[in-house]
């Protein structure tokens, strides 16, 4: 099995797995949660996970913390998060006060709700955007139409769509710099995460992406580091390291077969460089996630 496909979290698991008992996830491809329940229900930190779903969070009042792949981004008032599916994430911190949506929309209905391809890559791999207090209410009405009950029906379907399609189409309008006329080095380093998240397992110089993306390493370096504060070597290893995390909640893999599976030929330069970014060993990042696990 591909490092990709494993630890694949569905709606409901993780509903069974990190919300309160008793809580009954909707139905359909298109559901719509009222933020002001997360504090109650979700009982953060959780572990990183891989959703097979995609999802937008809308924050009107409140915030918190949430990892996407390798960014740990800290949520306000009037910011937009989107998480594609397939992509790590995990949830840090929730505060008491937070109120907003939370959108769940199945992978089947993308087309139909970004027919701008290029606008759904620019969101996956810049996810987080901030809005004016006016255009979040506009969003929050978007929001709260898709959350009246409809008629189950394909028209209804098709309005659902229309309405998620318009909600997108309006971010985008109140992000054009982010999501409709990115810069040079923007859209260079939007291009590089592209890569990454496609190639990390077998591809780690930087000179893979560099040649890929017809620059000099230096020019990429460049881009890169000032675009996200990160040169592209440390964002290389930080995406294995976190996809060694998924891999680690699993008890039956023992580190050396994480790090086999991760292309690595020495599992001790592995746990080195596990150690290097997050402070402590594979075995006791492992012990303190699963406690009765053996390393």
């Amino acid at each position: 099995m591909s490092s990709k496909n494993a630890a694949v979290v569905s709606f409901e698991g993780f509903a069974a797995q990190y919300m309160a008992a008793g809580t009954e996830p909707q139905q359909g491809a298109i559901r719509v949660y009222p933020l002001a329940m997360a504090p109650a229900l979700i009982q953060p930190p959780t572990p990183l996970f891989r959703a097979e779903y995609n999802f937008l969070l809308l924050i009107q009042a409140g915030g918190g913390q949430q990892q996407v792949d390798n960014e740990l981004l800290t949520l306000q008032a009037n910011d937009v998060l989107f998480i594609r599916e397939g992509h790590l994430n995990a949830i840090k911190s929730i505060d008491p006060d937070t109120a907003g949506y939370y959108v769940y929309l199945d992978s089947a209905l993308l087309p139909q709700v970004f027919a701008d391809s290029t606008l759904l890559h620019r969101l996956t791999f810049y996810p987080k955007h901030s809005v004016s207090e006016a255009d979040m209410q506009w969003l929050a009405r978007c929001c709260e139409l898709l959350a009246a009950p409809h008629a189950a029906n394909a028209y209804a379907t098709h309005l659902r769509c229309t309405l998620l399609r318009a909600l997108v189409l309006k971010l985008a309008e109140a992000s054009p710099a982010a999501l409709a006329r990115p810069d040079r080095l923007s859209e260079l380093s939007l291009r590089f995460k592209e890569l990454l998240y496609e190639h990390f397992l077998s591809k780690r110089d930087v000179a893979f992406y560099a040649d890929a993306l017809a620059v000099s390493e230096n020019y990429l370096n460049r881009c890169v580091r000032t675009a996200t504060g990160k040169p592209p070597k440390q964002h290389i290893n930080e995406m294995v390291i976190n996809h060694s995390k998924v891999l680690l909640q699993n008890p039956a893999k023992d580190v050396a077969q994480v790090a086999f599976e991760l292309n690595f030929s020495d599992p001790s330069y592995f746990g080195r460089l596990f150690k290097q970014l997050t402070q402590q060993t594979p075995r006791a990042y492992r012990s303190a996630l699963l406690p009765c696990a053996a390393g």
